[in-house]
């Protein structure tokens, strides 16, 4: 038993030592090299401790450096560091071990190596070592991980990228959908209405944030350009693939909808609904519209902020909730919202039912505009507006406050 919680000591400081590597330059082969040979140590300590932990097996056959007991793979490649630093990082998650950022190790009350009854994962018991608590990031740490999640999601193969695209559409359409649903009736006061619609329609972000989806106005990747560690070329060539995939999947969203007739319920008060929306949308001015955009993407950026500084899904969904809220309630433009709202609208514009249902509720409703060319005239300015909102004054600013002398490092 004294054997098993000194291993896992030995075991624990050596997760450590690796993880404090992280975020670092490693600039030769011989620093690749020195974290292989501890990630080794780590892997043949892991498989003793908890040779019965299914979990702790699939993680390390993700990079298993001694298959078949036989060292595999180049002892030396810089471009193997960010893998195994990931898997040191999914080792230590999986038998209950956060990496400490603030450099000490606090106790964390109640838990043990195991997740269970004081067993060490092999069917003996022994004396649960402290664990490293999991402290909040740091403004600067959420800077460093957003950045590297953007450069390793603008340089995703293009077929992947599309995808990712389509399902951030498909997404944001849905939200779309419970935002018209939720507004189609006046709740007391219109402002609370918007609120309670602002509420609905962030579960489209909620969604693309915990799959992972790739959504065009999430313009945070400026970090990565500005920090040289990704080219313009390559940036504008995902944003394009991100900004069609995510047409694609609104439009789909808005063909299925109307296809199933759920939007026919209630005396087509849903279809009123939405043709009211895309009739404001194509009245906008270019100049209104532009500055629209910019505020609201400044909201929607701060949110894809606030979440991934959050460790669970629940932290991320309460991070999302406020500011997405905000922007719909105070009627900001999101051009990606907007291909569902305008391409729905232009799909319902003459549908006899909606019609009648405008004239029975005695409203005007100018749906002379909602065409391609009103369509065209409001997600061209809404998506420069929603470029310079995410990308200048929440992209930028955060990269000259945190990772401006991080320029060039780790390309």
């Amino acid at each position: 038993m004294q054997r098993e919680v000194c291993l896992e000591k030995i075991l624990w400081e050596k997760i450590d030592g690796i993880l404090k590597q992280d975020g670092t330059s490693q600039k030769n082969n011989h620093d690749a090299d020195s974290i292989r040979r501890s990630l080794l140590e780590v892997q043949m300590l892991s498989r003793q401790l908890y040779s019965n932990n299914d979990s702790i097996k699939t993680v390390i056959s993700k990079h298993d450096l001694l298959k078949d007991g036989k060292l595999i793979g180049n002892t030396e490649n810089v471009a193997n560091v960010e893998m195994m630093l990931e898997n040191a990082r999914e080792i230590a998650l999986t038998i209950g071990l956060e990496y400490p950022r603030n450099g000490t190790h606090v106790p964390h009350n109640g838990s043990d190596l195991s997740g269970g009854n004081g067993s060490n994962g092999n069917g003996s018991t022994g004396t649960a070592i402290p664990l490293i608590a999991d402290p909040d990031l740091t403004p600067r740490e959420t800077a460093e991980k957003i950045e590297k999640n953007e450069v390793r999601k603008v340089k995703l193969d293009p077929f992947s990228t599309f995808i990712l695209a389509i399902l951030a559409g498909a997404f944001i359409a849905l939200g779309g959908i419970y935002f018209t649903f939720a507004t189609g009736q006046v709740i007391v006061t219109r402002p609370f209405t918007q609120v309670i619609g602002g509420l609905a329609f962030s579960m489209g972000l909620m969604f693309v944030v915990i799959t992972g989806a790739q959504l065009f106005t999430n313009n945070l990747s400026i970090m990565g350009l500005a920090s040289k560690k990704i080219q313009v070329l390559t940036l504008l060539k995902n944003w394009s693939v991100v900004y069609v995939g995510n047409a694609v999947g609104a439009v789909l969203t808005a063909l299925v909808l109307y296809m199933s007739k759920a939007w026919t319920a209630n005396d087509f008060q849903y279809g009123v609904r939405a043709l009211t929306i895309a009739s404001h949308k194509v009245s906008l001015g270019f100049v209104d519209a532009f500055f629209l955009g910019i505020l609201c993407n400044c909201f929607v950026c701060l949110a894809i902020w606030l979440a991934a500084s959050g460790k669970k899904v629940s932290d991320k969904i309460l991070a999302i909730l406020f500011p997405i809220s905000a922007f719909v309630a105070l009627g900001f433009e999101h051009s990606v919202a907007n291909m569902y709202f305008l391409s729905f609208g232009f799909i319902v514009k003459n549908d006899p039912g909606v019609l009648s249902a405008i004239k029975t509720a005695g409203i005007t409703i100018d749906t002379s505009h909602i065409d391609y060319t009103g369509i065209l005239g409001n997600l061209l300015p809404v998506t420069l507006g929603n470029i310079v909102g995410g990308s200048v004054f929440v992209g930028l600013m955060c990269w000259l406050a945190y990772l401006r002398h991080n320029k060039g490092e780790s390309k």
